[in-house]
């Protein structure tokens, strides 16, 4: 109950769309992953897509009223379990651990992710970029020399570089002054005390953001600078209690994803799912030949992944339309990306 699986056929064969830039488009029906889950349908919606050639394609989409992106990879990885090894089902017993309410009280915070954050989506467009491996440990070792942190993250390097160009561009709009901030979502299981397993389900997420950035000033808006300054936020919270001191459910993390904080004029988010292992999910044929992100739901929005190979970046980039073309017009951005 609160499932809804459909089955459908695609008519051409896989290696049509693998590379094609929509290709969610296609095996994700217009629109079903955003309006179900935050307009009263179903929890979780799964598409099995055949093609042609005998290639199948999995969509799920988990509403974050049940979990975050962790909570649905644990999701795929049972059920693989389960059709990968049916001679032995009955020795497989998967044990999600449904642990949302009990460390985030919906009765104390209110909902952890609330239907109202859902961002008007209209005169926005979503690019998917590719940053191949090399070319983004060049510019790790760049990033590490000239702003003195240490062994910086592929998605620091990424989310640094994407708000820049994202800004620079939205800047080139308006001769107003105008600042912003970046605002990360990251993953805490680690960091609770004791430590919850991966295996748990729920919302088990916290942010932290830049301080408001003048996006007139370059020395604010160079990547070593910014890189820093994300740097800094991760140092902070990891020092803080995340669940007393959860700054997504204090009121100035819903003002930030609200895009209401006083300080700055655009507020651009980040969601990073580098290093979870979507790439082994194996259902009995084989590990998969692509894996990607549906569209939505934010405005200025960044949302992060592995590629299948290699330690290079795949991101998801949601603007205004006016904005983006300035986006992926950048100089900067267009060095690092194939």
């Amino acid at each position: 109950m609160g499932a809804e699986f459909l089955s459908a056929r695609i008519k051409c064969h896989m290696s049509e769309i693998l590379d094609y830039p929509n290709a969610e488009s296609i095996v994700f029906p217009k629109d079903l992953p955003w309006t179900n889950n935050y307009e009263g349908g179903n929890l979780l919606v799964v598409q099995v897509s055949k093609f042609d050639c005998g290639g199948i394609a999995v969509s799920v989409c988990l509403s974050h009223k049940i979990g975050d992106g962790c909570s649905v990879l644990n999701f795929f990885n049972d059920w693989a379990s389960l059709t990968r090894d049916r001679a032995t089902t009955t020795l497989i017993n998967p044990s999600p651990r449904f642990v949302g309410d009990s460390i985030f009280s919906a009765q104390n915070y209110g909902p952890l992710v609330d239907q109202r954050f859902v961002s008007d989506l209209n005169e926005c467009v979503q690019k998917r970029l590719f940053f191949p491996t090399a070319k983004l440990n060049a510019l790790r070792a760049k990033v590490a020399v000239e702003s003195g942190v240490e062994n910086p993250t592929r998605a620091e390097v990424v989310s640094a570089l994407l708000f820049k160009c994202a800004t620079k561009a939205a800047s080139s709009t308006t001769t107003l002054m105008r600042t912003s901030k970046l605002v990360n979502f990251f993953d805490v299981r680690t960091m609770m005390k004791p430590r919850l397993p991966r295996r748990a389900i729920g919302n088990v997420l916290s942010l932290f953001s830049t301080s408001a950035i003048d996006t007139n000033n370059e020395q604010e808006m160079k990547l070593p600078k910014l890189v820093h300054s994300l740097r800094k936020g991760v140092e902070v919270a990891y020092k803080k209690d995340q669940v007393r001191q959860n700054d997504l459910i204090m009121k100035k993390g819903k003002m930030l994803l609200e895009n209401k904080d006083k300080n700055c004029s655009n507020v651009y988010l980040c969601s990073n799912l580098c290093r979870y292992p979507f790439y082994n999910v194996d259902f009995g044929w084989g590990k998969p030949e692509r894996v990607s992100l549906a569209n939505g739901p934010f405005k200025n929005s960044f949302f992060l992944m592995d590629y299948k190979t290699g330690q290079g970046v795949e991101a998801r980039v949601m603007l205004r339309k006016q904005h983006m073309s300035a986006f992926e017009r950048d100089e900067e951005l267009l060095d690092f990306i194939s």
